[in-house]
């Protein structure tokens, strides 16, 4: 009977046999919590390389930051900004505003904002004390973004440097960045609206990509939705998170917290609406179009109504591509063509073109339980806003309805930009947003013959 040989004790493989195959590991995520043990405890407790790279972002964004952050004795009160005029007006026991600006509701005689609710109750918290909302305020509400915008990149990959790096991509080469200084400047409600959204949207996934509490993604969200209404689409991955992970025992209860943020963020928009406009499903946005027969938006809305397929290909056009115009003129007898931003909306994918490794990771997305429903979320509120009857025009050069969209997909395609066999275009891309973000999109026209 013939005996084995016996390996030898320094585990080589003897003279004569075949070597067994060697089992490899299996590739981790260090976005995952479950291929990152330390990610529950660790995820805050910085060392001084992410010190140092969150710096990084920060001195990127006081170097490219054009508005004044210091502006003592700026108070923007109800002429600036329609919701600070109906927080002046709660504390005065009244729901409608003295006078009509541009897209506030008619109804009854009487002029109601129609924006969602949470900068109002911001604005009401500090107006009995200033008489408006100081401009220090809204810095404060801009100061922690790039932090949010470093954290969630570093998370998801693994990354101080690439967070750095990502991080001021998103920060500075999105349409967050011309919507932060629009705030900063003079308080516009609809970037206000859009800037407390995305910070919501941006802790809703540092939370997605960390431990994934269900309280935290809840909160998140309903402040979120109180910003800006279509970011309800994520209550898809939400409604998931608290069914399938975690322990089954704990299911309902889980679900019982996501019923609870889910009815604030629906029930707390149907009750102002019933006290403005005495129906809960008349949120007043019909009623802003009252008087308005030379706007294009407004027939569109009387036409077709809010939301509609007939939309769709406007939409479609300047949510994905929304080119420059281009514009012949005479000039001393020659003609010159010249390019100059429109003012619908500008594509995602040639100014944030970081975005497109969204395509190249589209496999492990949907192979990927929590990232798919991450990815079904966005796709909900994207369809949302191609049956909208407005482009969120007018803005020179931008599109700020992408941001109720643009950071979930943007986190999306981390990996595949900082892992790929193409992550050395990642830095490349990254400048480019920025150039045109900064600069570019701020050109009067660019000459091309």
């Amino acid at each position: 009977m013939a005996v084995p040989p016996v390996p030898p004790a320094n585990g080589s493989t003897p003279k004569g046999a075949i070597a067994a195959p060697k089992k490899m590991p299996a590739r981790s995520d260090p976005s995952s919590p479950k291929d990152n043990p330390e990610s529950k405890s660790r995820r805050f407790r910085y060392h001084a390389e992410d010190w140092l790279c969150l710096l990084a972002v920060y001195v990127a964004f006081f170097i490219l930051f054009e508005p004044k952050l210091y502006r003592p004795g700026i108070v923007f009160d109800g002429n600036a900004n329609a919701q600070i005029a109906e927080a002046q007006a709660w504390w005065q026991g009244r729901l409608d505003v003295p006078k009509r600006w541009l897209d506030t509701a008619v109804y009854d005689g009487k002029f109601y904002s129609h924006f969602p609710l949470l900068f109002t109750i911001i604005s009401a918290a500090v107006v009995p004390f200033f008489g408006g909302v100081p401009h220090w305020i809204l810095v404060l509400l801009a100061l922690p973004v790039p932090l949010l915008c470093f954290e969630l990149c570093r998370r998801v990959s693994g990354s101080p440097q690439w967070g750095a790096v990502l991080g001021v991509g998103l920060l500075s080469g999105t349409s967050l960045w011309p919507v932060l200084k629009k705030v900063v400047i003079g308080a516009s409600p609809y970037h206000v609206n859009h800037v407390l959204a995305t910070m919501a949207l941006l802790a809703f996934l540092i939370e997605w990509f960390g431990r994934r509490r269900v309280w935290a993604c809840g909160l998140t969200l309903l402040l979120a939705t109180l910003a800006r209404q279509l970011t309800i689409g994520l209550a898809l991955p939400l409604v998931w998170l608290a069914w399938r992970e975690g322990d089954p025992a704990g299911r309902f209860r889980r679900m019982g917290i996501v019923a609870l943020f889910l009815t604030l963020a629906v029930g707390v928009p149907l009750l102002a609406n019933t006290l403005k406009f005495d129906r809960p499903w008349n949120s007043g946005y019909m009623l802003i179009y009252e008087g308005r027969t030379d706007d294009m938006f407004a027939r569109d809305a009387r036409a077709h109504g809010l939301f509609s397929p007939y939309f769709l290909p406007r939409n479609l056009y300047y949510m994905n591509a929304g080119f420059p115009n281009l514009y012949r003129i005479e000039s001393e007898g020659r003609p010159q063509w010249l390019l100059k931003p429109n003012q619908m909306g500008t594509g995602i994918w040639w100014t944030t073109p970081v975005l497109l490794f969204l395509l190249v990771g589209i496999r492990r997305i949907l192979r990927d339980p929590p990232r798919r429903m991450l990815l079904g979320g966005a796709l909900l509120t994207i369809a949302a806003l191609l049956l909208f009857h407005a482009t969120g025009a007018y803005q020179r050069g931008y599109n700020r309805f992408s941001l109720d969209y643009v950071p979930v997909l943007f986190a999306l395609a981390i990996p595949a930009a900082t892992r790929s066999g193409w992550r050395w275009l990642t830095p490349v891309l990254v400048v480019w947003s920025v150039l045109y973000f900064r600069f570019i999109m701020q050109w009067p026209f660019v000459r091309i013959l």
